[in-house]
């Protein structure tokens, strides 16, 4: 619901700048055409928040219905009852205290993993839409001083001519900034969401699973 309000917010932005034709200009200006990338790689993580936001949604509600008793862990498929059920195993194959909480541990910290997986790939994305910019900033100057090495007088309509070139080199200088800027602050954010709602998931797993589930087993595997 979170991904949803925040993923609304940035369409009807996106709209609203449209309608006002600034992300038109900003396209129509850019020769390099590296502001379509910044912006094909910003959708496209967006739409990878999305389908992960909806994945560990479900995640959490399963959890919370293991919590309150709705569903019985040994007979759901979701990823905390494949850890609960890993460390039932566990219980099973082990007589030494010590040695069941060492490989307990482990075994959080792999749920952990798998519950942040694909996250580093966002987190690229990220990243990835800075350097662009940056990449972007580079071209820019570049086409915005190349014309000087080709003025031969100082006339009028030279400079004039110049000028415009180099003009359009600094809005390709400062479009492609800007684009990459702000799409690697939205995006970020969104996977700042992914993140917390994985911490979640792996928190109240494992706390149902040391107040509750293990305490429970103990006398079934003694």
């Amino acid at each position: 619901m979170q991904w949803s309000i925040y993923a609304g917010v940035i369409s009807f932005l996106l709209w609203l700048s449209w309608q006002m034709q600034i992300l038109d200009k900003i396209f129509m200006t850019d020769p390099t055409k590296i502001t379509y990338l910044i912006s094909l790689f910003f959708l496209g993580g967006t739409l990878h928040c999305g389908i992960r936001a909806n994945y560990l949604s479900q995640q959490i509600n399963a959890i919370i219905d293991i919590e309150n008793g709705i569903k019985v862990w040994h007979e759901d498929d979701s990823l905390s009852a494949k850890f609960m059920l890993a460390i039932n195993k566990s219980l099973e194959g082990h007589r030494c205290e010590g040695e069941n909480l060492s490989e307990n541990e482990l075994l959080a910290d792999v749920f952990a993993e798998q519950a942040h997986s694909q996250h580093e790939i966002g987190w690229f994305f990220t990243s990835l839409l800075v350097k662009l910019g940056l990449l972007g900033t580079v071209i820019g100057f570049v086409l915005m001083l190349t014309p000087l090495s080709t003025m031969q007088s100082f006339d009028i309509e030279d400079v004039q001519g110049i000028l415009a070139s180099m003009t359009a080199g600094m809005a390709v200088a400062l479009n492609t900034t800007l684009l990459g800027l702000l799409g690697s602050m939205l995006l970020s954010f969104q996977y700042l969401m992914l993140d917390r709602g994985a911490d979640e998931l792996v928190a109240r797993t494992v706390h149902y699973t040391q107040t509750e589930l293990i305490p429970a087993l103990r006398p079934k595997n003694k």
